[in-house]
């Protein structure tokens, strides 16, 4: 059976695809309830065009930032906006009234957002955002007595934040805070904490700090990390992750050369393991942002390591790190993982992929094999036709179109052709388009167009094979796409 997709425009048709026999098909295969091993390679499923990420639950929403759409393509760019993407939705985030700015640092499951309003060194507030419904509302948590700013670093899935107020001018004085909506700001040092920033919380409430750990709630359960392998500094300020059990992922400069920074995961026993042999360059990465590094609760470590690697993934406890570039479906050639973001409870990864020329924010969806019911893209044949302003001929203005028509013919791998299989897609083009476009395979045939103006190419899928379990795990499975 054949599908046809026509589009106006030269773009880019990713299939980030979902196949799935409708009724009368053969029933799911479901997963096993034991823990999976690490997979074999991961698909990608959109989040967002012209977008960066920062955190996600396990609910898989995301928050970071975006720029709307204006509707003028490469002519404009619009005020770059802070936001949630929570089921396919995407919600600004309030600011915070009196400060300009915002950024946010954490996601926790019930949708809670930490973050701060205004310039960490000079007016910033922590602020929570608190989901209302189908929008948000914004807490300024305020400052501890005696101190002018402050910023929140997570938050946990029991709602408690943590994070620091000082003092603006120098030298600068602070404490570390705990909030909730029971309690309100609360300087941690005062109920016997350690008198340090924190810089990360888990899920659970572990706090990581520079150089030690703890539990919130109990200030007897603070820890001391071992002291750095030879060869390399303490972790110092750069940015930390940490699990529940307290095993963390960090960067460490070494001590010779340009101190260069590499890649480590902490065992909570007390062990450094050097995870990533390549450097990430020298001097501590920002400290207010957590979505260079993140750690599993099984110890899987996923980080952005440097330029040539991007984003990387380690699995635990004690494997080291590979390229996720390396790992994405043959589907996506040419694409590359540019920056490696949190892995949830199901093992989805956020990340940026470099798909065409744009980066996108995506999740990263574990992929099984194939054992039964597998399909392909038989045959797969893309043209275009470039259609002229009549105001400018032969020059790519906004009113310059591409008409991009793609064939293809799915089949099961011995040949036969399929009916009543769903296709999804979506197309791309360089800057804000994102159209997703499905199709039901059928003796007919299926036909879709629509217009764009901006330039990009075409993709789609050469071959692909399936695990049937359900229309949402169907993205886990292997694809492969031919470019033209």
């Amino acid at each position: 059976m054949h599908i046809r997709k026509a589009v106006r425009s030269i773009l880019t048709l990713i299939p980030v695809l979902s196949v799935a026999i409708l009724a009368g098909a053969q029933g799911m295969i479901h997963s096993s309830e034991t823990e999976a091993p690490p997979p074999r390679g991961y698909v990608a499923e959109f989040v967002s065009s012209v977008a960066y990420g920062e955190a996600m639950n396990n609910a898989a929403d995301v928050t970071g930032t975006s720029y709307p759409e204006p509707g003028c393509g490469w002519q404009c760019l619009p005020p770059l906006e802070t936001v949630v993407w929570k089921a396919g939705v995407r919600i600004v985030l309030p600011t915070v009234p009196g400060i300009d700015g915002i950024t946010v640092t954490s996601i926790n499951t019930a949708g809670w957002v930490a973050g701060f309003a205004g310039q960490p060194e000079y007016n910033a507030h922590a602020v929570v955002w608190k989901p209302t419904g189908s929008s948000y509302e914004a807490i300024d948590l305020g400052v501890l007595p005696g101190t002018d700013i402050s910023y929140a670093r997570g938050i946990d899935d029991l709602g408690r934040v943590v994070g620091y107020s000082i003092t603006k001018y120098f030298p600068p004085t602070g404490a570390p805070f705990m909030w909730s909506e029971a309690t309100g700001l609360v300087d941690l040092s005062q109920q016997g904490f350690p008198d340090e920033e924190p810089y990360r919380i888990s899920s659970g409430g572990t706090v990581a700090l520079q150089n030690s750990w703890y539990r919130l709630g109990d200030p007897n359960s603070v820890v001391t990390m071992a002291p750095p392998p030879s060869g390399f500094y303490s972790p110092g300020s750069a940015a930390a992750a940490i699990n529940d059990a307290g095993d963390q992922a960090r960067f460490l400069n070494s001590t010779s050369g340009e101190h260069f920074g590499y890649l480590f995961r902490y065992h909570h026993e007390g062990v450094w393991q050097q995870i990533g042999f390549g450097f990430i360059g020298s001097g501590p990465m920002y400290p207010y942002s957590n979505g260079y590094i993140n750690i599993s609760p099984a110890e899987d470590v996923t980080a952005s390591d440097h330029a040539v690697r991007g984003g990387v993934v380690a699995y635990g406890p004690d494997g080291g790190e590979q390229s996720l570039t390396n790992l994405l479906s043959p589907a996506y050639q040419g694409a590359e993982v540019t920056a490696g973001g949190p892995m949830n409870s199901a093992g989805q990864i956020l990340a940026q992929v470099m798909i065409g020329r744009s980066t996108r924010l995506m999740r990263l969806i574990p992929a099984q094999g194939c054992p039964t019911i597998c399909m392909k893209v038989n045959t797969l044949q893309i043209s275009g036709e470039f259609i002229d302003d009549p105001n400018d001929p032969g020059q790519c203005t906004p009113y310059a179109q591409d008409h991009v028509v793609v064939d293809l013919q799915i089949t099961t791998t011995a040949g036969t052709p399929l009916a009543n299989v769903l296709v999804r897609g979506r197309f791309f083009d360089d800057y804000w388009m994102n159209k997703p476009v499905s199709a039901q395979l059928m003796q007919t045939g299926w036909s879709h167009s629509f217009t764009t103006g901006w330039p990009a190419w075409a993709q789609w899928p050469s071959w692909r094979r399936t695990q049937y379990r359900s229309l949402q795990e169907d993205r886990r499975d292997w694809t492969k796409q031919s470019e033209s």
